[in-house]
């Protein structure tokens, strides 16, 4: 049945069966007369229920707008007619669906089933902001669902977008199927390069050499875009030596490079430590009036002259940066912060601090984190507990990972207390510990030997990561599992394994662990060769020489389960 959006406001005439709904749209109301209702069953119908139920709850309540109101919701309720929020649209529905199993298509029908247009550039659109936001399969469903459409046609940059895609979801063999079924008008630059793409984000090297020579041959080889691709390759595989033979191709084509390929150029050198390399790479920037650099070339050299201790040099680079940012762009003054931490300039840092907070008042909770863990790696405890005050003073939503800053920098400079109280207020002011912070108390009461303490909070962590795929830190398990095993307590060991089982954290090294428990206590279990070939673990040489020793007691454990 058709849907009509209704609104906070409904009117319709006592004097004849006519009626007029008004609808939010944008800055006023714009109204759309529904005349005749005798002339539409559904409408009339509609009509007729709000003019009964109007009666019935106006007798129980004095305000004639409310019992309008009322009247027409419940009349929707009674024909069946969906009764739709007038700020609704074809975007939020898709954007909401979050779950990658849930069906773009299922919502794309049920739009249409309402009596609702859609229309091929708005899909368009939502294809390309998905994308955007990493929602790939969704994505896809989106644009597979326009390519199904008799009346719809895809152009070939969506042909190029989609084939991105499908190698995202499908992987390259779905991609390479794809791009083979193409009649040859739609195999151009832009879906050539879309392949191209997928098999360099894949790193299989050979595959895009081939292809690009198919894109060089049909001479659509004619930008900088391509070149920059097997630059990301070859830095990517570590082939470093390529990339600056890539530039020297480029320039025999008549083809510049661009900003992006001295940024890949610039960062291939810092990947080698070749500050000699970089220096003549930004002699070349800085005598290349036809490139615009942007603020990230700078931070990358700047990157590698900190790394390389060179401080005045790194200072230099850094200014370039703060010359080079936009005013507007919050990454690069995140970005200061934690280069001017690792140089140990605390008074930059603040300084850029400040000025964040000029240019934004309304701060994110990353830069609050950016700020949190530039302070930790300063070891200013007493500044980070001031930040962390000011954050909670104006946060709209108890992000956990801020307190997760704290809460750590507590543990590693072994205050528990400190770090326990703070997991208390969290608790308080309603924030959800994640499996990080578990983790983190658990290495708060390893280091004080509580292992007790220690297991629960691992236990805890691994109950709220699981669906996450958290892995433990493999100090941690060894800590743990060295002082179960010292103790030779077998209940202790299989309870703890069989969380690390359920993680998928198990190898021939924690088996050991295992059995070397089963050895301390006397005890032994007949089927541990089987458990392993369940899990897919070879044992190695210690677990062989382990299984025979235990096969010696007779004193079996009940065993894993």
């Amino acid at each position: 049945m058709a849907a009509v959006t209704l609104s906070t406001l409904y009117q319709w005439s006592d004097q004849s069966c006519k009626g007029v709904i008004l609808t939010k749209a944008g800055a006023g109301f714009s109204a759309r007369l529904i005349s005749n209702y005798h002339n539409n069953g559904v409408f009339r119908e509609l009509f007729l229920q709000c003019n009964n139920l109007r009666g019935q709850i106006s007798r129980g309540n004095g305000n004639r707008r409310v019992c309008k109101i009322e009247a027409v919701k419940e009349a929707h309720r009674k024909v069946k007619m969906p009764l739709l929020d007038p700020g609704d649209s074809l975007y939020k529905r898709l954007s909401r669906l979050g779950d990658p199993n849930l069906s773009a298509v299922a919502v794309l029908q049920q739009w249409i089933d309402e009596g609702r247009r859609v229309k091929k550039w708005d899909l368009q659109g939502y294809v390309r902001q998905l994308r955007k936001y990493r929602r790939h399969k969704h994505a896809l469903e989106v644009s597979e669902w326009i390519a199904s459409r008799r009346n719809y046609q895809l152009s070939p940059a969506d042909a190029a977008i989609r084939l991105d895609l499908i190698a995202k979801v499908h992987g390259i063999e779905g991609a390479e199927k794809y791009f083979e079924g193409l009649p040859d008008a739609a195999k151009n630059r832009l879906t050539y390069g879309a392949l191209l793409n997928a098999y360099v984000k894949a790193n299989l090297a050979e595959k895009a050499e081939a292809i690009m020579e198919k894109i060089k041959i049909s001479g659509y080889a004619t930008t900088a875009l391509n070149y920059n691709a097997m630059m990301n390759l070859y830095m990517q595989t570590h082939q470093f030596e390529k990339v600056p033979l890539v530039v020297q191709e480029m320039r025999r084509n008549g083809i510049s490079p661009d900003a992006f390929s001295y940024n890949i150029w610039i960062t291939t050198c810092a990947a080698m430590s070749d500050v000699d390399s970089i220096e003549k790479v930004m002699d070349e920037v800085k005598h290349d009036n036809s490139v615009n650099t942007d603020w990230t070339i700078y931070s990358t050299v700047a990157n590698m002259y900190i790394k390389a201790g060179l401080v005045d040099k790194a200072e230099s680079a850094l200014n370039e940066v703060k010359n080079k940012m936009p005013k507007g762009e919050r990454s690069a003054y995140e970005y200061l912060i934690s280069q001017y931490a690792s140089l140990g300039n605390k008074e930059e840092m603040y300084r850029i601090w400040e000025s964040l907070k000029t240019t934004f008042p309304k701060l994110l909770n990353r830069s609050y984190i950016f700020m949190l863990s530039s302070l930790v790696k300063l070891g200013d405890l007493e500044g980070a507990e001031a930040i962390f005050k000011e954050w909670e003073s104006v946060c709209a939503t108890y992000d956990i990972r801020v307190p997760n800053m704290i809460l750590g920098f507590y543990v590693r400079e072994r205050l528990l207390e400190k770090a326990e109280l703070l997991f208390e207020h969290i608790l308080e002011r309603g924030g959800k510990p994640n499996f990080n912070t578990w983790e983190i108390l658990a290495e708060g009461y390893i280091q004080n030997e509580n292992f007790e303490k220690a297991v629960t909070a691992m236990k805890n962590s691994a109950l709220v990561g699981k669906s996450l795929k958290w892995q433990p830190k493999p100090e941690n398990v060894h800590a743990i599992l060295t002082h179960i095993e010292k103790h030779g307590n077998v209940e202790s060991a299989e309870n703890f394994f069989e969380m690390l089982r359920d993680l998928n954290h198990v190898n021939a090294e924690i088996y050991n662990f295992l059995l070397r428990t089963y050895i301390k206590a006397g005890k032994s279990d007949p089927k541990m060769l089987e458990h392993m070939k369940n899990a897919m673990v070879t044992p190695n040489e210690e677990t062989q020489m382990l299984l025979k020793r235990t096969a010696s007691l007779k004193n079996n454990s009940p065993g894993l389960v």
